[in-house]
């Protein structure tokens, strides 16, 4: 008799057994919510008039972060070359981008980031070499070394 009671519980409980899915549905939305308000959305603004070269074995970076950005404008008419902060908005001298280039460097040491601090040059197709090493050189007098060069990559 007990066996039979037992059974029927058994049965009833399996056709009962449901989990009602919508706590865990709201815990994901909250959860979803949480991450989206909590992360930084980093959007790096580069210059559209600059049109870096193309290069067949260019890597495309992981992350951008530790990175200080300089433009290189071909030369213009007036036969002076323009450098430009990351986004175009601000031409620069050679000795402002020393100069900034030695605050970034600086922060980056004090804030105790272990990404080393580089410079990222984006110098147009058309840019002399020249200006390049120009640039490079105020970088490195402001305490950058490490030079990356802005390229596209060709699909092959």
């Amino acid at each position: 008799m007990a066996s039979r009671k037992l059974q029927a519980v058994l049965e009833q409980a399996d056709e009962d057994a449901r989990m009602d899915m919508s706590p865990m549905i709201d815990m994901v939305f909250l959860l979803l919510i949480f991450f989206m308000i909590a992360s930084r959305m980093v959007t790096v603004r580069v210059d559209p008039t600059i049109k870096p070269p193309v290069a067949d074995e260019s890597i495309k970076p992981k992350s951008a972060i530790g990175r200080i950005i300089f433009n290189i404008h071909p030369k213009g008419s007036g036969g002076e070359s323009k450098y430009t902060t990351a986004d175009g908005s601000k031409t620069v001298t050679l000795e402002e981008i020393r100069t900034r280039v030695e605050k970034f460097a600086e922060s980056r040491r004090a804030s105790g980031s272990k990404v080393e601090a580089s410079l990222l040059l984006r110098a147009h197709k058309d840019a002399e070499v020249s200006d390049i090493k120009k640039v490079a050189k105020a970088a490195a007098e402001g305490g950058i070394n490490k030079v990356i060069f802005g390229a596209f990559k060709t699909d092959k």
